[in-house]
């Protein structure tokens, strides 16, 4: 049967069918675990995989089979775009993606409605820096690697929270499935899609070839994050596409969305995911959005950090110009701009050890 993503736009059958599916592999995995770590809980699968096999040799075969369409090339080429430039990519998926993601999960709202607020940003930002910083190391979405890990914790993370969410009577009040295919769909293009967009508002505009690259480094991630494959577009023009339908579902900004959003801004400097003064990521976050949703999320303006913003994107703009365009450059150009992501990003491992006494890098001006 083909995609129905090759139409124009998704049928209502298309819609509801999506908006009412899980993770079914990851879904009965769940049911049979209690909520742990997720590193635990994936090492509870795979040890429950050598032992009784069923259901937890299931999901392992499903994560550690790879598509006959994956381009390993391809797959590495992306890596290495994505981490020349990850002082700018992490900064638009932390302050750009991840918000605009809030606007459309409704689970996630449903918790902050619960009290779980602090409780759901920290495991948010924790999860989406875990992911960024995964995609720097060689062959990380082979079977086994850093990102192809972190994936498959975070797809079983996903799992428990559904499962919590289903057993306090979420289908009394909703009509859907908490945590979705249409909201896991949405996540995955929050670091492809969405993050190059941020990018090219902070400077970077990459080529044809790389954002081709980004795309399927995404798709393929995508699949072993348990996304369907009806949902795993295969070009740039369906991911577009799906971009479109998707961000289409709620366009009602709510207090909870803008409450969700300033508390993530404020968690990202607090937590120390970003080594930022929070106005600056609040002025980033509204760079990366664009003025009209960061207006509707009501994130403030900080006019004392716009010119050092203006400056970095001046800065990204020549380095992109020399990465493209000078022959020989390359290297000195990756080289500085991983100096710019040692100072400006905190990798997960450095984050509880600097919550305490952190001081930025940044300092405002009188």
């Amino acid at each position: 049967m083909p995609s129905f993503l090759r139409a124009p736009l998704m049928s209502d059958f298309s819609i509801k069918r999506m908006s009412t599916s899980g993770d079914p592999l990851a879904d009965i995995v769940a049911l049979r675990l209690d909520r742990r770590r997720p590193s635990n809980m994936m090492d509870e699968v795979h040890y429950l995989a050598k032992t009784e096999i069923g259901i937890y040799q299931e999901l392992i075969d499903h994560l550690y089979c790879v598509p006959n369409w994956v381009d390993w090339q391809q797959i590495e080429h992306a890596r290495r775009v994505q981490s020349t430039f990850s002082h700018a990519r992490s900064i638009a998926t932390l302050t750009g993606s991840l918000i605009e993601g809030y606007c459309q999960n409704r689970a996630l709202l449903a918790m902050v409605m619960r009290g779980h607020l602090n409780q759901e940003v920290v495991r948010r930002v924790h999860e989406t820096n875990q992911i960024i910083h995964s995609v720097d190391q060689t062959n990380t979405l082979k079977p086994g690697g850093h990102c192809h890990r972190t994936l498959s914790e975070v797809r079983l993370s996903n799992a428990m929270l559904r499962k919590g969410l289903l057993a306090r009577n979420w289908a009394e009040h909703h009509k859907d499935t908490p945590l979705s295919q249409l909201d896991m769909a949405f996540d995955m293009l929050e670091f492809g899609y969405i993050a190059t967009q941020g990018m090219e508002r902070l400077g970077i505009t990459l080529q044809e070839d790389d954002k081709q690259a980004i795309h399927h480094f995404w798709r393929y991630a995508a699949y072993v994050y348990g996304v369907d494959e009806d949902l795993l577009t295969e070009n740039l023009e369906q991911e577009a596409s799906l971009y479109t339908q998707l961000s289409q579902r709620n366009k009602t900004i709510r207090k909870e969305h803008q409450l969700m959003s300033r508390t993530t801004l404020d968690g990202l400097a607090n937590d120390v995911a970003l080594n930022l003064p929070p106005a600056m990521i609040h002025e980033f976050s509204r760079v990366c959005l664009g003025k009209e949703k960061a207006d509707r999320l009501n994130i403030p303006e900080h006019s004392q950090w716009k010119r050092r913003i203006n400056f970095y994107i001046t800065a990204n703009r020549g380095a992109t110009f020399m990465y493209y365009r000078i022959p020989g450059m390359s290297g000195i150009n990756a080289r500085v701009n991983n100096y710019v992501s040692r100072n400006m990003l905190i990798a997960p491992q450095e984050q509880r050890s600097k919550q305490v006494d952190r001081k930025p890098q940044f300092k405002q001006s009188a």
